[in-house]
């Protein structure tokens, strides 16, 4: 089981999610962290501009206790920044898994059905995995988070149209101007969210200028749309030409700040200037806003413009919910299965030391006249022997735990007696991790053969 802690937009404001919003390349230090703490086992980082969840699963694997795991992440995620505590949730086992399907489907999200989410969630995951803090339990679960998700997209229109915070953004504008021909809209940045922004302003008739510190990248995104490139020393220029200025920049601070504004006035001879800011961490001081003339909006002011989008969409969020909880009944029926984990690791560690140390005792007495190649044979033979003994009940075990009428109650009966009987209690149990890549794939939609040839170097 898993437990899921973090902040969004649902529960921290702007001025909080900020202060824990990581850069990328800090991420796979900070996993290690949270790894490192006694209770934590794998993590998994989900950092957005609404959203800083962290995903993690237990020390102990299938016996872990979910409450000291969830307060190892809140103290964990507490100390990236102060006064976050307070905002901070848990989810804990089959909630927490609810809720990261709900999450990679934009369920949870401000713009129901955006598609940007998934990706995030599925470079969240391959980030945990190149940083190592992906095991058993995530690279069961992420994967079909990212399946269900995908299965929204293409059996709902819950994504169909414009639906994303960018989109959002021009929705906001429009609704400031109404006809965007003859007015200058300045870009502020030139990553994947601005390229969005321009791609959506380019037929709407406005002036763009693109302003960057990847003089190349704006270069292309400024072709690309038909917008006017600008070197990031222009920005003050820019700026006074302005009527709308929309920011997605990752700079760590404010790139636009009130002194910069406020000598501007003058110049802008009292034309009022539209911030539209995208960015977490901010890009422009909200001390601005007390300027006479000057007006800003963030991620958090957006709620009034996607309150008609959440409407219209109520139909299909319902046939997306559906979807989730019809993979999350596959997950649950794995999930139910690996309690009996523990009993059959037990029981083979149990058969497998007893059967070898008879083997280990002939082969000093009465067979130590054997070579190394028929003593291998031996192994071998014992190995598939246990390997058959065990095999029915080890699949009657995990054919119970699944099964919906049999109570849970005769569940842990069944496997008290199991240890009782051949006292398993004595067997040091380990519970093994799972390469992570395969799971990918099989989130992707591959079929099993191509899984299989792809090993650990698929996509």
């Amino acid at each position: 089981m898993i437990v899921v802690a973090g902040l969004s937009h649902r529960t921290a404001p702007i001025a909080v999610r900020e202060r824990i919003a990581l850069p990328k390349a800090e991420i796979p230090r900070v996993l290690s962290q949270f790894v490192a703490r006694p209770a934590i086992g794998e993590a998994m980082l989900i950092s957005t501009c609404n959203r800083v969840e962290l995903v993690v699963a237990g020390k102990n694997g299938p016996v872990s206790d979910l409450s000291e795991v969830g307060q190892a992440a809140v103290e964990g995620l507490s100390a990236l920044a102060s006064g976050v505590r307070q905002h901070l949730y848990v989810h804990e086992g089959v909630d927490a898994v609810r809720h990261l399907f709900r999450v990679a489907s934009s369920l949870d999200s401000l713009v129901l059905g955006e598609p940007q989410i998934l990706g995030q969630v599925k470079e969240a995951f391959e980030t945990a995995r190149v940083a190592g803090t992906i095991g058993g339990c995530l690279h069961r679960t992420v994967p079909r988070a990212i399946r269900a998700a995908k299965r929204v997209r293409t059996e709902t229109q819950l994504g169909a149209g414009q639906v994303s915070v960018p989109s959002v953004a021009v929705d906001l504008a429009r609704q400031i101007f109404g006809d965007f021909r003859g007015k200058t809209v300045v870009l502020l940045g030139s990553g994947e969210m601005a390229e969005t922004v321009a791609k959506l302003l380019k037929t709407a008739g406005t002036r763009l200028l693109v302003v960057g510190r990847n003089e190349a990248r704006v270069g292309v995104l400024a072709a690309a749309v038909g917008g006017e490139p600008r070197a990031w020393g222009d920005l003050p220029a820019a700026l006074i030409e302005a009527d709308v200025v929309i920011t997605s920049t990752s700079a760590p601070g404010f790139v636009v700040d009130y002194d910069a504004i406020h000598g501007l006035r003058k110049k802008r001879r009292g034309r009022s200037l539209f911030f539209i800011d995208l960015a977490v961490p901010r890009d422009v001081d909200p001390k601005v806003e007390s300027l006479s003339e000057v007006f800003l909006y963030n991620i958090d002011d957006f709620e009034r413009v996607v309150g008609e989008t959440r409407q219209s969409r109520a139909r299909e969020a319902e046939h997306a919910e559906r979807v989730v909880t019809e993979e999350m009944a596959g997950w649950e029926r794995w999930a139910e299965s690996t309690q009996v984990t523990p009993v059959v690791v037990a029981l083979r560690a149990r058969f497998g030391r007893l059967l070898h140390a008879e083997l280990d005792k002939s082969l000093k007495g009465r067979l130590k006249h054997l070579g190394e190649e028929e003593r291998a044979a031996l192994e071998t033979m014992l190995d598939a022997a246990l390997n058959k003994i065990l095999h029915a009940p080890t699949a009657h075990l995990r054919q119970v735990v699944t099964d919906k009428d049999f109570e849970s109650y005769r569940v842990e009966q069944l496997m008290n007696a199991v240890t009782e009987l051949f006292e398993l209690d004595a067997e040091p149990v380990s519970v093994p991790s799972t390469p992570s890549r395969p799971a990918l794939a099989e989130a992707e939609g591959a079929e099993p053969s191509q899984r299989r040839a792809t090993g650990t170097n698929g996509k």
